[in-house]
């Protein structure tokens, strides 16, 4: 069984089961899905590069650079022993069963101050968890962390910089060391719990509605879960699990529910779509033609062009399919950057030009309107045209969400929800780019040059293509609601 690492103790803190699951190596078994989306494999490949990059902040630090656990923590050990060395990057320490890597490790007197670096420009709670939990395991092998700091990405940083200026270091070392006093009575007892050779019993929480698992687990083979109840608060929650009520069908008449959510009750219970009175009235105040309007962008932490901030949201390319009435699609437009350089300017003149200057502009939620108006804010010059455009917009997704739902929702009125329950004939399942994180990431490889040059038009198609089968997805909404009008 391998040993206790930072991701086990702190989902054991929650979840004892998930913890032991962990440990055992059972979530393999569990969890179906083995190969990373292009854009997970790009968050990772993100993340890995700043911590290369932060390392390059101490060029005297000694890289433990070991892949057994074992090996790499007594070279640490023997280093941190050593007076003459001052930084240790990527140390690694193994204690009962309990393991961790601190990224920086710098010597402060009788101390240690310890770095940890998170390729991300906003401070978070939980990585005041993450941070204690290395203290935690650091101190147990006896070693003193007397400060501790968390290295984010500097919104300042602009491409040209210095290395040194694409770093923002705050110091943690309070909020660290009390959370690290609140860790330590918990160490034995999960280490008890994630050995035993019987699975724990689940127990039912709050935190179980993002759990990967729970499908898998307390969610497995359970239709409409309490989870699917849109906007479920704690303290309903609660109230849901001491009656022992795990499914929407059980919740009485009498439970306090929202408008929405007892509409959500009335449809499982029922199993007939709710179909709203305002269905029709706010479909018939579209004007025609109409303009189906889908963006994606790109995001990164370290800036593909001048003058921009890391993880700034570039619109790269759109989609629009004109219609001249419902269903009855005259015109296909779109747009798609050169990666090589940044379109903004390029792909805002066009969108202007592409939408005219009557007809509603159907969107699916509030993204396609925070382009726009970021684009306005970007040129003024061109505000007033891209202001009228934002008048002219009507979100699809938020017509159904007043007005339809149907009980294989389960909650979500997101166009990939949405689009196989109303649309079951159209899909994105043959598609080589099929969501939109792997379409960022697609783009962003092929600004940094990633792609062989007998791939990127290719990759170009697969683009145009995934936005494309966006807008074609709310032109086959739109016509499937109005068949219930």
């Amino acid at each position: 069984m391998k040993s206790v690492s930072k991701q086990i103790f702190l989902n054991a803190l929650v979840c004892p089961t998930l913890g032991w699951l962990l440990r055992s190596g059972e979530v393999a078994k569990q969890i179906t899905k083995t190969e990373l989306t292009l854009g997970e494999r790009f968050r990772i490949e993100q993340g890995i590069e700043i911590g290369r990059r932060a390392r390059e902040l101490y060029p005297g630090g000694l890289l433990i650079d070991d892949t057994d656990l074992v090996s790499a923590s007594r070279k640490t050990e023997r280093l941190m022993n050593d007076q003459n060395v001052s930084i240790i990057l990527e140390g690694a320490f193994l204690i009962d069963g309990f393991v961790a890597r601190a990224d920086i490790l710098r010597r402060k007197g009788k101390g240690w101050h310890l770095v940890e670096v998170k390729s991300s420009v906003n401070d978070r709670e939980e990585f005041i968890d993450d941070m204690a939990y290395t203290a935690m395991v650091v101190d147990r092998c006896g070693f003193n962390i007397s400060s501790v700091s968390l290295l984010l990405v500097s919104k300042d940083f602009r491409l040209g910089m210095e290395n040194e200026e694409l770093f923002a270091q705050i110091d943690h070392t309070d909020k660290v060391l009390v959370r690290v006093e609140e860790f330590k009575p918990f160490w034995q007892q999960i280490e008890e719990i994630t050995r035993t050779p019987v699975k724990p019993e689940p127990r039912l929480l709050f935190e179980c509605r993002k759990c990967e698992l729970f499908k898998e687990c307390l969610g497995k083979d359970i239709d409409n879960h309490i989870f699917d109840i849109p906007r479920l608060s704690q303290s309903k929650f609660d109230q849901l699990a001491e009656l022992g009520i795990v499914c929407i069908k059980a919740i009485p008449d009498g439970f306090p529910l929202t408008e929405n959510q007892a509409r959500v009750r009335e449809c499982v219970q029922t199993k007939n779509p709710f179909v709203g009175d305002r269905l029709k009235s706010e479909l018939t105040s579209i004007s025609w033609p109409a303009y189906y309007l889908d963006f994606e962008t790109v995001m990164t932490a370290i800036p593909l062009y001048p003058d921009i901030a890391p993880y700034t949201q570039i619109p790269t390319q759109y989609s629009i399919h004109k219609c001249s009435d419902v269903d009855l699609i005259i015109d296909n437009l779109e747009y798609l950057a050169d990666p090589s350089k940044d379109c903004r300017r390029e792909l805002t003149e066009n969108l202007i030009n592409n939408l005219g200057e009557n007809g509603s502009i159907i969107i699916y939620s509030n993204f396609e309107k925070a382009v726009v108006n970021s684009l306005g804010r970007l040129y003024p010059d061109l505000s007033e045209r891209l202001n009228s455009l934002v008048g002219r917009m009507i979100d699809l997704g938020a017509i159904i969400g007043r007005n339809y739902y149907h009980p294989d929702f389960h909650g979500s009125t997101s166009i990939k929800v949405t689009l196989p329950v109303l649309v079951p004939e159209m899909s994105y399942d043959n598609l080589e780019i099929a969501d939109g994180d792997s379409a960022m990431a697609a783009f962003a490889y092929l600004a940094l040059g990633k792609y062989e040059d007998e791939k990127v038009e290719a990759i170009k198609r697969n683009l145009l293509e995934y936005c494309k089968q966006d807008t074609l997805a709310m032109v086959k909404l739109h016509q499937r609601l109005t068949d219930y009008v």
